[in-house]
């Protein structure tokens, strides 16, 4: 039996399941009595954490917000209220007070709207940039104010030094969270005596960083700064990255280029220059592209995370697509996760062998597919082709392999290959599987060429399987609990 242990404090979970026939190395035809599948899961508690840039609800998105609130995030709120916590970089005051910087741009905003960010799914907003102090110290009181009253945390800026400086410690699922908020433009009145926000200092933030570290179980940074429309990583943002991860920051939460610039892992960690503009009235694709960064924790820090491009070209706020990873991956909520830590998968070993009478067995696995507590055997397996009317309507579908195989995917009771579902053909064929708690990892290949060429993960919906993305590349279908939750989910492990 294997134990299976990720991060720290983990708690295993241990099941042996005995099935009357095994099928790894099916393919020998060998005759078998009894085999063994062990699996082993984790259990530890995991939050989901979803960041995202700049949000201004006032200037040109004034109008809309006042006549249509529930619109502007009406395409992402299944994301944001999804996660566990939310946060946002607020670049309106809050204030109906006038704009009294000498800055020309005046994004002061409605108090009304923080109700709208609260209603959208919004938790957190960091508050210190260049446009925190655009109506004064009222302004920004104002704006705490306004936000309190909508239910929504702020960090970053407060009524005197020791508030503004003051981390914000959420706790979710049992996991300490603190987030620390800085601004490095210089522009607005930093905290003393008298209200304001907080001012990057490296000496000041590195010894914030360290002091949460020793009463949270992740440290979240926000900073805003660095270059204006830059489209590449900003090169000052990666220097106060690179100080803010060295001193224990788990994720580096930048935002005020207006564009989105690249995540990146350093370490156990996870570096955003610049999430870009996820509401905003400037013009231009650039500006209305922003990436939602949503990160899965423990209490050893972040496990995976994703990258989803959203777009606002008329306001609303609409979802495009997940970012496909570079590294390994795993599958969960609708959509592949890069994983940041190495993963121990489930173990699973087979001591007999089975005998297959439908084909060619490619790939098998063991695992309760259907939900029901019992283990089904999956296989993937290359029959003689047989032509169906489906086939016959796409003649230039290449459907079978040099043999006159075609590819084909089934769940049986194990030992007697009793059919409970078999699929009528598969458009590219697999290569490799593992069976997790009801969904399968997948590798696949071409008829003709093992060249492994996409990972996927399928769901059980009670017919048959609901398949997941392709992920491209070649891979090593696996099951390992990544979100805590005691059920194992489809990885692709040796990517990239």
């Amino acid at each position: 039996m294997t134990d299976c242990e990720t991060g720290k404090n983990v708690s295993v979970r241990t099941a042996i399941l005995l099935i009357a026939a095994a099928l790894v190395a099916a393919c020998s035809g060998s005759d078998g009595a009894a085999g063994t599948v062990t699996q082993t899961a984790t259990g530890e508690p995991t939050a989901r954490v979803l960041l995202v840039g700049d949000v201004m609800t006032g200037r040109g998105l004034a109008d809309l917000l006042a006549s249509s609130p529930d619109d502007v995030f009406s395409g992402v709120r299944h994301l944001l209220t999804g996660a566990d916590l939310a946060a946002a970089n607020l670049e309106s005051p809050l204030t109906v007070l006038p704009h009294t910087s000498s800055n020309e741009n005046q994004l002061q905003a409605d108090p009304a709207t923080a109700a709208t960010l609260a209603a959208a799914g919004f938790d957190v907003l960091s508050l210190p940039n260049n446009h925190t102090m655009d109506s004064g110290t009222a302004g920004l009181l104002d704006t705490m104010k306004a936000a309190g009253e909508a239910g929504l945390l702020t960090v970053g800026a407060g009524a005197d030094e020791t508030a503004a400086y003051e981390p914000l410690v959420v706790t979710s699922n049992g996991i300490d969270i603190g987030f620390l908020a800085f601004d490095t433009t210089g522009v607005g009145a930093a905290a003393g005596t008298e209200p304001g926000l907080a001012r990057w200092d490296e000496d000041r933030a590195v010894a914030a960083v360290a002091d949460l570290r020793e009463l949270v179980d992740v440290v979240v940074v926000s900073v805003h700064g660095g270059t204006e429309y830059l489209p590449v990583t900003d090169p000052g943002m990666e220097a106060i990255a690179a100080t803010l991860t060295a001193a224990g920051t788990d994720i580096v939460w930048g935002h005020g280029a207006h564009v989105v610039q690249p995540v990146a892992e350093s370490g156990d960690a996870i570096v955003s220059a610049s999430l870009g503009n996820f509401l905003f009235d400037q013009a231009g694709t650039d500006r209305t592209t922003g990436y939602m960064l949503e990160a899965i924790i423990d209490t050893g820090g972040v496990v995976a995370y994703r990258i989803g491009i959203t777009e606002h070209p008329d306001g609303r706020v609409e979802f495009v697509e997940w970012v496909e990873p570079v590294d390994d991956a795993v599958w969960l909520h609708g959509s592949w996760w890069s994983l940041l830590r190495p993963v121990a998968p489930v173990a699973s070993t087979v001591t007999e062998l089975g005998e297959f009478r439908f084909g060619d067995v490619v790939a098998s696995a063991a695992g309760d597919m259907t939900g029901d507590g019992n283990v089904d055997a999956v296989v993937s397996f290359r029959r003689p082709h047989r032509t169906t009317p489906l086939m016959e309507a796409h003649p230039d579908v290449q459907w079978a392999d040099a043999s006159g195989r075609s590819a084909h995917l089934g769940v049986y009771e194990p030992g007697t290959f009793d059919e409970i579902w078999v699929a009528g053909t598969v458009f590219l064929p697999i290569a490799g599987l593992e069976a997790c708690d009801g969904t399968l990892a997948l590798v696949h290949d071409s008829l003709d060429d093992p060249t492994l060429l996409a990972g996927s993960a399928w769901e059980w919906n009670g017919f048959g399987f609901d398949t997941g993305a392709d992920i491209s590349g070649a891979g090593t279908p696996a099951c390992a609990d990544i979100d805590g939750d005691g059920r194992t989910e489809p990885v692709i492990l040796g990517r990239g």
